[in-house]
């Protein structure tokens, strides 16, 4: 009897504790104390590191703090005990790019709900964008960066320097109800004879058209059904051949907020073309908008606000092709960090504004770099790596310097958001977070510098070797 008393013991105590630790885990969970419950759950997982219960709430509280890839691990570890499992996967596969996976991963999600389900309508349009988004992702254009620019979102078409020969652009802002506003853009050709601008409708916003006549100008209209959606359009620009026009868009074929369209006006039908997505790397799941390209100079200008803090975007300087080059590789993560722009062709451009590289010629689809091998050997290419995964690890290093430079700026708006909030309940969560993002910083960062270390010892190894006899 005493023998089962100790094996009854061990067995329960364990267990008792697994429970209360879950438990407590939970509750932290339920007030929203990620970094808690994250905490909770990563120490029940080095115990039973394949049960699904604790990788799906590991995962869970990974997805609410914003660490897509471990969330991804161990959602993926979790199996298909949980069906809103395949949810988070759809939404977390689509916003790193992986849209194939998005696709699967949301027709399994939907295949669990009833046909009567009131979200069901929601769930099949997120399917739809990711298969948009899975289509696009095989055609990325191939394209030179000159410059790219971190400006407030309120002004940031003074930063577009473009020559008057091409129209003017105008931004306002235009107040749609008590907690959203909006830029209202007016796009003014050369000739100064017509007029695209940007209005709200019922709190939608539209792009309407009006011409000079004589001293007046004619009654706005919307510059056609075509282009205006029960979506919101804006950013208007037109070509100088007077019948190619970009604008911005929301719509059902947009990858996630704003994205860039192209449409071309057709004099002997009187009527515009279907709008195209113009795809990567101009627009992502963020907000993409106000394309104006100067083709007699072959300088082009976008903005987005992708992976940047609130108020704040990017405007991208680049050179339009003459006509659509697809970047061509087996590499899909080559092709994923192309269309999110975290790998580009950077060239200058000379006195006569040609196009030039540093090199002297037109480089690959990688952004410049300059890795210092040793005191008399400084790589500026992705070309020059000598060892087996050099390049791979290269990537590798510049994805890591992404994510860390993403995580700082997200630190940076928290601790503003910190000195914002009034409870102490509110700065509570946010210390957490914080806290958190510190961690992580500090991690990546020691990451950072072993990679460098390895792949400098590579290099060296692999070039003392071919110079050996």
């Amino acid at each position: 009897m005493k023998f089962k008393l100790i094996f009854l013991s061990l067995f329960f105590v364990p267990n008792l504790f697994a429970a209360q630790r879950s438990g407590e885990g939970e509750t932290f969970f339920n007030n929203k104390q990620y970094v808690k419950a994250r905490e909770v759950y990563e120490a029940l997982l080095k115990k039973k590191p394949n049960d699904a219960t604790y990788n799906f709430r590991y995962a869970r509280c990974c997805y609410e703090l914003k660490d897509a890839e471990t969330a991804i691990q161990h959602f993926e570890i979790s199996g298909t005990k949980f069906p809103q499992r395949d949810l988070y996967l759809g939404e977390l596969y689509y916003n790193t790019y992986r849209f194939d996976q998005s696709v699967m991963a949301y027709q399994t999600y939907i295949a669990t709900l009833d046909s009567t389900d009131k979200k069901r309508p929601e769930f099949v349009q997120k399917l739809k964008r990711s298969e948009n988004a899975a289509r696009l992702i095989n055609k990325v254009e191939d394209i030179a960066i000159v410059d790219s620019v971190l400006v407030n979102k309120n002004e940031f078409l003074r930063f577009y320097k473009f020559s008057s020969e091409l129209g003017a652009l105008k931004q306002e802002p235009l107040k749609i109800n008590s907690r959203r506003s909006t830029d209202k853009i007016t796009y003014t050709t050369q000739r100064k004879d017509r007029v695209y601008f940007s209005d709200s409708i019922k709190a939608r916003m539209d792009i309407f058209t009006s011409y000079k006549l004589f001293d007046t100008w004619s009654k706005p209209v919307s510059v056609s059904e075509v282009i205006n959606t029960h979506s919101n359009e804006n950013y208007p620009f037109l070509l100088l051949d007077g019948v190619t026009l970009y604008f911005a868009s929301d719509n059902e074929n947009s990858l996630g907020g704003y994205d860039i369209f192209v449409t071309r006006f057709t004099p002997s039908t009187n009527s515009y073309l279907s709008p195209e997505n113009i795809g990567f790397p101009f627009n992502s799941p963020a907000n993409d908008y106000m394309m104006v390209i100067d083709e007699q100079r072959k300088l082009g200008w976008f903005a987005t606000d992708r992976n940047q803090p609130a108020g704040k975007v990017v405007i991208y300087t680049f050179v339009p092709n003459n006509s659509k080059t697809i970047i061509r590789s087996e590499d899909s993560d080559l092709i994923r960090r192309a269309a999110q722009l975290k790998t580009y062709r950077k060239v200058t451009m000379n006195d006569t504004g040609s196009e030039v590289s540093q090199q002297g010629k037109t480089a690959g689809p990688y952004k410049q770099l300059e890795f210092i091998v040793n005191d008399s050997v400084v790589y500026s290419h992705i070309s020059q790596f000598k060892s087996v995964d050099g390049a791979k690890h290269w990537l590798e290093l510049q994805s890591l310097s992404d994510v860390t430079k993403k995580t700082q700026i997200e630190l940076a708006a928290q601790r503003g958001k910190y000195e914002m909030v009034e409870t102490d309940i509110d700065k509570q969560k946010i210390a957490e977070t914080i806290l958190d993002l510190e961690w992580r910083i500090r991690e990546m960062q020691k990451q950072l510098t072993q990679k460098s270390i390895q792949l400098r010892n590579d290099e060296l190894k692999t070039l003392t070797k071919s110079k050996m006899p």
